[in-house]
């Protein structure tokens, strides 16, 4: 089961397609237009200079074209409401999924909390500290969760700027997502949550949100969370392993200046030394790619996004599909200054970790894709003006209309009443009473 629920989402995602396509509501932008070009001109390049292999080639396309189209379908469609929704019960699964994290951190590499792709009984925890792994929860890797969580908080700090979530639902999700940053013994989990957690406290103050109310309010519900949730037993184990793995990974290896923002901006500038002049195909520096090409597991070329993207496409259409990649943040942060131009600031912090996932998140990985386009969607949707949210509906047709009107007045006509006025309800023939 593990092979085919890697394309799982695409037959759905085509669906989408369609449907959209159908009711006139699919998207026309010039960053569509983009895609299709790009994508075209990724695959001939690929098949014909590069690796010369078409599968690896559509892969490849998929990755980098296919799902983009998806941002502006939900940032066209999804209204506040909607948005509403999914936030909140995104919040209430919160609660459970930080419940696998913590069994699935206690547990061994051999349970069935843990077992991994296909089965594997050596376990899908990676490496973490003190003994400890890094617990994947309905994933298959630690990326999983360390997407998830950011934007769940990002939800979080949405319904609180919209006042759409009660005491309850703020206590007890809002602590689930605090605990899983040392369960998780995540670096990439605690800084996405600090991104946006900054960005939300950021949305709320410039937005006119922030009231005596709220901050008590907060800081009781998640204040009696956590207090609940640190009665599990060897939480302090927890918070442990995750300290030992910060002090290991970042502060022994030069602070966070060295080890995370220096590893970042080495990973967008390195690529362009090393970027060949052709470029060796889209796809293959994947690991779909690698394994359909060569046999064997692994990141190809490079493992970071920028080289990917650089030693696929080369000095031709490297560039160019990272301006692709700029352009689409750029939409986003568009739609959120004129968002921000009517005091509606909720979507600032879900375009600071759309951000971060859209420059920087491995496409060529299902988990990271998926997550970039749902943050993305969410962005445009938010950033929406509730006056609008009805032009999404397409009207009916002109003929539809008459046959509507034709039917409205066959309706309104009662024998004996020849000037009732339209909409007035026919005498009941019994009672003789409307």
């Amino acid at each position: 089961m593990a092979t085919p629920l890697l394309v799982v989402r695409d037959p759905v995602l085509l669906v989408i397609y369609w449907l959209t396509l159908k009711s006139g509501v699919f998207p026309k932008n010039t960053l569509i237009s983009a895609t299709f070009f790009l994508g075209a001109v990724s695959w001939f390049f690929a098949v014909l200079l590069g690796h010369m292999d078409p599968l690896v080639a559509s892969y490849g396309v998929r990755c980098d074209f296919f799902h983009v189209p998806l941002i502006f379908v939900m940032g066209r469609v999804l209204t506040r409401a909607d948005v509403d929704s999914v936030c909140r019960i995104s919040l209430w699964i919160s609660i459970p999924f930080t419940l696998l994290l913590i069994a699935q951190f206690y547990s061994p590499q051999s349970s069935v909390l843990n077992r991994g792709v296909g089965g594997d009984l050596s376990g899908a925890g990676f490496s973490g500290a003190l003994g400890r792994f890094r617990p994947p929860g309905t994933f298959s890797f630690i990326n999983g969760p360390a997407s998830l969580y950011p934007m769940l908080c990002c939800a979080w700090f949405y319904l609180v700027y919209r006042r759409k979530i009660s005491l309850l639902l703020m206590g007890l999700s809002g602590g689930a997502i605090l605990l899983a940053i040392p369960f998780s013994i995540s670096r990439s989990l605690f800084i996405g949550e600090l991104i946006a957690i900054c960005f939300g406290v950021a949305a709320i103050a410039l937005g006119g949100a922030m009231s005596s109310r709220l901050i008590f309010r907060s800081l009781l519900g998640g204040g009696v969370a956590i207090a609940l949730f640190c009665c599990i037993p060897g939480t302090s184990e927890a918070f442990a392993a995750f300290a030992d793995r910060w002090e290991k990974s970042t502060t022994n290896r030069g602070g966070v200046q060295e080890a995370i923002v220096g590893r970042v901006v080495e990973g967008i500038v390195r690529p362009f030394a090393d970027m060949p002049v052709m470029g060796y195909g889209s796809g293959i520096s994947t690991i779909v790619g690698q394994k359909l090409a060569t046999g064997t597991r692994g990141f190809g070329y490079s493992e970071g996004e920028w080289g990917r993207i650089l030693m696929e496409g080369g000095l031709v259409l490297g560039p160019l599909v990272l301006s692709y990649r700029i352009s689409i943040l750029c939409v986003l942060a568009w739609a959120t200054c004129k968002a921000a131009r009517r005091r509606d600031w909720c979507s600032l912090p879900i375009l600071a970790v759309s951000a971060q996932m859209i420059l920087l998140g491995q496409w060529g990985q299902a988990t990271s894709l998926g997550a970039s386009m749902i943050t993305g969607g969410f962005c445009l949707a938010a950033s929406r003006p509730a006056s609008v949210e009805h032009r999404t509906r397409r009207s009916p047709p002109p003929r539809t209309r008459r046959l509507a009107r034709h039917t409205s007045r066959r309706r309104d006509h009662t024998p004996g009443i020849p000037n009732r006025p339209p909409g007035i309800q026919a005498p009941d023939v019994a009672t003789g009473y409307n």
